[in-house]
């Protein structure tokens, strides 16, 4: 039997301007969306999520560029919100030689090259890095200067 389900929010015909790129580790997304919201006043926005979130940027990964070239045009995209996150299997995988605080490092290297790429593009970025502690999670932004 085929089901179908009707939202209760309305279709909005037009784009917000606004982008996040995070990873797609369900552990921080909800309070992704929540930080978003809440704090960065993105209630709408393009979403960009995959393991490693940002990385991929530097990556220069073809058709992961493509379509991150595609949303900053055809969307209009003005704003957007680099996030990368503490404990991050992507990157644990991708180097297992390095300890937490030297993976940690990397992943605050790799956002500030991402931000630069994207600046250079004519975009405003700013960017996270989300950690645990006492069983919540938080947002510390770091500075592209």
């Amino acid at each position: 039997m085929e089901r179908t389900f009707r939202s209760s929010l309305p279709w909005m015909n037009e784009f917000s301007g606004n982008l996040a790129v995070f990873c797609s580790d369900e552990r921080f997304v909800p309070a992704t969306i929540d930080f978003l919201e809440k704090i960065l006043k993105m209630e709408r926005s393009d979403l960009f999520v995959l393991p490693g979130g940002p990385v991929f940027v530097i990556q220069s990964e073809p058709p992961l560029m493509s379509r991150l070239e595609l949303l900053l045009k055809a969307h209009g995209i003005k704003k957007v919100a680099l996030i990368a996150h503490e404990d991050c299997g992507y990157y644990r995988n991708r180097y297992p030689e390095l300890s937490p605080d030297e993976i940690r490092k990397r992943q605050i290297s790799d956002l500030l090259m991402a931000a630069k790429i994207l600046l250079d593009k004519g975009v405003n970025v700013s960017i996270f890095f989300a950690f645990f502690e006492g069983g919540k999670i938080f947002f510390r932004e770091i500075r592209t200067e």
